[in-house]
């Protein structure tokens, strides 16, 4: 059996999306929809990245959110979508840059799970590699980039806030909020607000507990 770092292998995931049609990582849409669809207008413009073969996209446009644009850099998985869902918008792009996609021009970013498999080679939760770090700092100033003024990045993930919310607020333009989901296992919803001030509170409560995550580079 392979370990957990054939997440971030491009060739796995082209591999795997042949013939995969649908899993969903941590939860489908129902688990959490009472977080994130009050925050949400229907008319957003809203990006999926990581998307992968989740079906959020698809529980997201049977409840009126139709204007969907789904990012994965598996080309496989892409062409797929197209072939599948021709009324959806699909681009192939790697998250640490989404050069593939215009500055401030999504509503909403959402993801679910996709940092998580990015990190998936470190080795400790508490000490993160520099490397680590430049590839979140990528991750959220490409998301921040094609946000639109006050726009949103939401992220699904079963990360606790003490690791998250520090690595989220690398990312200065923005503030972090936080909900959890869940009965048997806590998930967590991070909603960042571009445009708005950090709240203080919660960076003091979750900050102070694994700091290497805003060490500086």
């Amino acid at each position: 059996m392979e370990s957990n770092s054939q997440y971030c292998r491009m060739d796995y995931w082209d591999e795997r999306f042949k013939t995969e049609q649908k899993f969903e990582w941590l939860s489908g849409l129902d688990a959490f929809q009472h977080i994130v669809t009050p925050l949400v207008d229907q008319e957003s413009r809203i990006a999926h990245i990581g998307c992968g073969s989740s079906h959020v996209y698809m529980q997201l446009y049977n409840l009126g959110y139709e204007n969907i644009t789904n990012i994965d850099y598996s080309q496989v998985l892409i062409e797929n979508g197209r072939r599948l869902h021709p009324y959806m918008t699909w681009i192939a792009d790697d998250i640490t840059t989404l050069a593939n996609c215009e500055s401030a021009s999504f509503d909403v970013v959402f993801e679910k799970a996709t940092i998580e498999a990015v990190l998936v080679t470190e080795k400790s939760a508490w000490e993160p590699s520099d490397e680590a770090l430049r590839t979140l700092e990528s991750i959220f100033s490409s998301i921040s980039r094609v946000l639109k003024p006050n726009g949103m990045f939401i992220s699904v993930s079963f990360t606790q806030p003490h690791f998250r919310i520090p690595a989220l607020l690398r990312q200065k333009n923005w503030s972090v909020e936080m909900f959890e989901f869940g009965e048997n296992f806590h998930y967590y919803v991070y909603v960042c607000r571009k445009g708005t001030d950090a709240d203080n509170e919660l960076a003091r409560r979750y900050t102070s507990i694994a700091k290497s995550w805003l060490r500086p580079l």
